[in-house]
């Protein structure tokens, strides 16, 4: 059973459901996992809900799965039992108002009593008819200051009683606000973001932006998706595109209400807003706040209004690539989601002003503005090799050392040792298209960095390195010094077959195919073959030169 492990938690790619039974992409019921940027234990969910305390949590992770729809349903119950308490603390703090009322009413009542029986004992004592004439007067009046205190006694007695009720509820209810607010604290944003806002009280502006850009996804054909430097990945499914329209084509292919399930919450979301029309009706849309107008008013979708920045807005395409915000152009997407820091990042070095979107790569910017250091070397504990970087040392460990890949294929149980190998596996072995050609001749490369490099090289002429001698320059250190031996006259590269020497290593690999003993190349004219193609093309020149005219006469 595979166990993929990310920041929000474990994950069984095919686990056996323990709520619904079904073979799905699963959970672990008492492992603790991150949602809309809360904490959550669905063992404990379950415990809290139901007050049932699931069995065999300590065994196999096949034994305590759960899938993402049963999941939902556990939010939806929480939420339900939050609610509930919610409902029941107005009853009882509207049952407590009407009752001191009542109390106060009663008191009111009772005093009154007490003063009118103060008030007529005279004219009591005056009338003795109701007595018996033979009592003496002392005895009547004893028996009736008896009465008044009697009275007096019993009003007491229920003003106590009423006060303690009071007391018990107030108990009661402050009991009640306590475990509200400990719920609210624990998992406010585990209501399912359907919920209206008297019963959804969102904690933060960012929980409101969250909310809006999953109405905008469900809704409508915008694109969301991921990226790796200038690869565009698609959201779902991790499937790599190069080509936007590609990408669009296949994310349509995708539930997008499953969307919410595969993003970080709190994180910069990636949008690609080519084209936003309305899914639930025919509408054509062009415009995102037309879009939210049109949501809201014919649909009765819930939006939180007043929020900013939900997230990045682009436009995507082949070829260069614009800002929305400002219109500057950019030939990579790396470097245009880069820019769109200067817009939204909202953290910022107080020494330049550069703008961030992650605390990391500012606290790795500052780096740059503290005094230089001797440069840092990282050694290896097992071997004692130095490395320049930790990464450098990681992928040497990873590799020779553990032999633990730590790059895991998307569509494959194949795990590399580094990003580039895994790059050319998604090529070889699974067949992704990877093209990048070049603007400004037909050359094509299988990777953006080749077509940079060619770029540069063949076109922009970013030559830095320069022949002290004769002042030709050339693009890379190593073609300058393959360069100098035409000065110095050195052929340090020796032929291992014949001993021919040669002042460059190119020169020595085309000469040691002359060794092979296949002869890859053949003439078409003829039965000619060689093992070089710089010798047939001298061939052709020699001995088809007039065949070749003839045939463009």
């Amino acid at each position: 059973m595979e166990v993929n492990i990310s920041k929000k938690g474990p994950v069984i790619e095919a686990g056996l459901c323990r709520c619904c039974g079904l073979v799905k992409r699963c959970r672990l019921l008492n492992v603790e996992y991150i949602w809309c940027g809360e904490k959550e234990v669905y063992a404990d969910m379950f415990l809290d809900s139901f007050g049932l305390c699931l069995s065999h949590l300590d065994g196999e992770p096949a034994e305590r799965a759960i899938c993402a729809t049963c999941v939902s349903r556990l939010r939806d119950a929480c939420a339900f039992r939050r609610q509930v308490l919610q409902c029941e603390q107005k009853l009882l703090q509207a049952q407590l108002a009407s009752d001191d009322a009542l109390i106060k009413q009663e008191l009111d009542i009772k005093i009154e009593a007490d003063d009118d029986i103060c008030d007529s004992l005279p004219e009591a004592m005056d009338h003795t008819d109701h007595y018996d004439d033979n009592i003496p007067l002392d005895v009547k009046v004893d028996t009736w200051k008896a009465e008044v205190k009697e009275t007096k006694r019993r009003s007491k007695r229920n003003k106590a009683s009423d006060t303690r009720a009071k007391k018990e509820m107030l108990v009661k209810i402050k009991k009640m606000k306590d475990e509200l607010k400990q719920l609210e604290n624990d998992d406010m944003d585990l209501m399912p973001p359907q919920m209206p806002p008297a019963v959804r009280p969102w904690k933060s502006n960012s929980a409101k932006a969250f909310h809006n850009t999953i109405t905008l996804v469900v809704n409508s054909y915008v694109c969301p998706f991921v990226t790796t430097f200038s690869d565009y990945h698609c959201v779902y499914c991790k499937e790599l595109y190069t080509d936007p329209d590609k990408l669009r084509e296949h994310t349509l292919t995708h539930d997008p209400t499953t969307y919410q399930d595969t993003v970080t919450y709190k994180k910069s979301l990636l949008i690609d807003i080519t084209r936003i029309d309305c899914r639930l009706c025919p509408k054509p849309i062009d415009d995102l706040e037309e879009f939210y107008s049109h949501i809201t008013s014919f649909h009765d979708k819930m939006l939180y209004p007043n929020i900013k920045n939900e997230f990045l807005k682009f436009r995507l395409k082949l070829g260069n690539l614009s800002c929305l915000e400002c219109g500057n152009i950019f030939t990579y997407f790396h470097a245009l989601k880069k820019h769109m820091a200067e817009h939204f990042g909202t953290w910022i070095c107080d020494i330049c002003g550069a703008h961030f979107f992650e605390e990391g790569k500012l606290i790795i910017h500052q780096k740059s503005h503290q005094p230089q250091k001797t440069e840092d070397t990282y050694p290896c504990k097992d071997c004692g090799r130095v490395f320049k970087s930790k990464h450098g040392r990681y992928y040497h460990i990873s590799r020779v050392h553990s032999e633990q890949p730590a790059y895991p294929c998307y569509k494959c149980d194949e795990v590399l040792f580094s990003h580039s190998l895994r790059y050319r596996h998604m090529i070889e072995v699974h067949g992704e298209q990877r093209t990048f050609p070049c603007e400004h001749c037909d050359k094509v490369y299988d990777t953006r960095k080749s077509l940079r490099e060619h770029n540069r090289k063949n076109h922009l002429k970013v030559l830095k390195h320069e022949c002290n001698v004769c002042e030709k320059k050339f693009y890379l250190p190593s073609a300058l010094k393959d360069h100098m031996a035409s000065h110095t006259g050195e052929r340090n590269f020796r032929c291992e077959y014949c001993g021919k020497s040669y002042p460059r290593m190119r020169a020595l690999r085309v000469h040691v195919q002359s060794h092979d003993s296949e002869k890859k190349y053949k003439c078409a004219i003829c039965s000619a073959s060689y093992t070089q193609s710089n010798n047939l093309k001298h061939h052709i020149r020699a001995k088809h030169q007039s065949v070749m005219l003839d045939q463009l006469e």
